[in-house]
């Protein structure tokens, strides 16, 4: 059971994970993409810049198109539609330049001049432009874009890109891809390091960042720049993102733990069940074998013509088969008894009772064992409403039965006090001995049914665990509670709280 349970945890783990590094590998494929786009329409966005400033918003003739960017909307600067940006956010941007320059952006203001370059293409989108039709004048005109474009190269690169159109463009494109944690983003070379950046971003982390793109890929440069991004926050997206999964897996793994849990503890507790059932067997057929050992041996005698017999030898024998009777009954009943509380149609037959007379008539059965260990019962009446609803038998043997537990465990002479006294709600009776007493491990456990109390290969005390376990049914019946109080080789007390008034129909005696 454990290797299975080692194994669908670890085939969780592993599941978990593969879904993390597939959700990883999305998440770079969809971060590559955006970059190339944005590179791509940063691009655009300077072709068409040059081309309204050089006032050519007609379609560009096919033999120079190579020499700028193939524009789909010739005229438009943005080249953008921002639809999944957040158009209404307004403030202020900063941006650092590489020689500490600070550079400050006004996304109100961008994003309106955005709208009139629209505006102008939009007007301009079907003016043509009449090309000389001069092969010299069309060259000179090629030589002067190609000139222009070469310049264009040897500008900084604040000078080629506005900073918050490519933050913009960077918010349009990783919403359009569902990526929506922060990101910071600059321009590097590998030569000159960080050329342009955000404010707040981290030179270390735009330098060392795995999603790079060569900026103005058109363009030939032995020292390239490379627009570089980076996300403070990229796992704790991912795994908000993969929120679900690992939930599901965290079910499933503490599902499994559960039922694991659940069924060694049946198995633990049916092994336990298993031992004290055959202490049970063991110590029962073990009491039992006694007395009819005796009773046997007791008959034998008396059948037997050639050992003499007289009035007082009978007298004798019939005396040892009537005591080893009697305690033939006591076990049996002993066994009926734990048989009859068990069964769930199990009522008492609750009656007014005298509290403090059914304690007397339990303790004068006590009165020969008494005398004959020398042991004595003090009795304290201090209850002055005596009256308990209680059934008479059931909670006579109670009573009993701690008396006998206090007889049986103590090692001298049995001292056994017996106090009662009203509290609020009911009535409080307390039985103290002055026996071996009982451990604080065990005190948890001593009215669990078959339980005994080890004392390791001393088996100087007979019963089957089955005494408190009683006294405790019968007082759980009679909705109390019952509490010990004890300490090893100073005796124990027994504490009986019995309600005044319980739930349930009575018959007053």
């Amino acid at each position: 059971m454990t290797v299975a349970l080692v194994g669908l945890t670890a085939i969780q783990f592993y599941w978990v994970q593969s879904a993390i590094e597939i959700k990883e590998q999305q998440f770079g494929e969809n971060v590559g993409s955006v970059l190339h786009t944005v590179v791509y329409n940063i691009e655009k966005i300077e072709a068409a810049n040059y081309i309204k400033n050089h006032n050519l918003n007609g379609r560009v003739p096919a033999d120079m198109s190579a020499l700028l960017i193939d524009i789909t909307a010739p005229g438009d600067s943005c080249c953008f539609n921002l639809t999944n940006v957040n158009t209404k956010k307004e403030g202020i941007s900063y941006y650092v330049t590489a020689d500490g320059q600070t550079i400050r952006r006004d996304r109100k203001e961008i994003l309106k001049q955005c709208f009139n370059d629209r505006q102008y293409a939009q007007i301009n989108k079907t003016h043509k432009v009449d090309f000389p039709n001069n092969a010299g004048q069309k060259a000179s005109m090629v030589s002067e874009i190609i000139n222009d474009l070469m310049n264009m190269q040897n500008l900084r690169v604040e000078d080629r890109i506005d900073p918050e159109i490519v933050r913009l463009l960077l918010e349009e494109e990783l919403n359009r891809v569902g990526i929506s944690t922060a990101v910071n983003f600059g321009v590097v070379s590998k030569v000159d390091g960080v050329l342009l950046k955000e404010k707040d971003a981290v030179d270390k982390e735009l330098i060392q960042s795995i999603y790079k793109i060569k900026m103005f890929p058109g363009e030939f440069s032995l020292y390239p720049s490379y627009l570089s991004i980076y996300f403070p926050r990229e796992k704790g997206f991912l795994l908000q993102s993969m929120s679900g999964v690992v939930a599901i897996s965290i079910l499933f793994i503490a599902t499994i733990v559960f039922v694991f849990w659940y069924s060694l503890n049946v198995i633990l507790q049916q092994k336990k069940l298993a031992i004290v059932k055959n202490d049970f067997i063991n110590n029962m057929t073990h009491e039992l074998k006694t007395p009819i050992s005796t009773i046997s041996l007791a008959c034998e005698v008396l059948k037997d013509r050639d050992i003499p017999k007289n009035e007082e030898r009978l007298e004798h024998y019939v005396d040892v088969i009537n005591e080893e009777n009697k305690r033939l009954g006591t076990l049996v009943e002993n066994v009926l008894q734990s048989a009859v509380w068990d069964r769930p149609d199990f009522k008492l037959q609750k009656i007014e009772l005298d509290i403090h007379q059914i304690i007397q008539s339990v303790v004068a059965r006590y009165e020969v064992q008494l005398e004959a260990c020398e042991g004595q019962v003090m009795v304290d009446y201090k209850a002055e409403d005596s009256m308990l609803e209680a059934d008479r038998v059931h909670f006579a043997n109670a009573i009993s039965n701690l008396i006998d537990n206090a007889i049986k465990y103590s090692k001298e002479k049995p001292i056994i006090h017996i106090s009662t006294k009203n509290v609020e709600s009911g009535m409080a009776i307390s039985i103290s001995d002055n026996g071996i007493g009982i451990a604080k491990d065990d005190q948890k456990k001593i009215f669990e049914k078959l339980y005994r109390v080890h004392t390791g290969n001393l088996h100087d005390v007979k019963g089957f665990g089955l005494g408190l376990s009683y006294v405790k049914a019968i007082v759980d019946q009679h909705q109390g509670e019952i509490q010990v109080k004890s300490q090893l080789g100073e005796g124990s007390t027994f504490v009986l709280f019995i309600p005044k008034n319980q739930n349930h129909e009575h018959r007053k005696n």
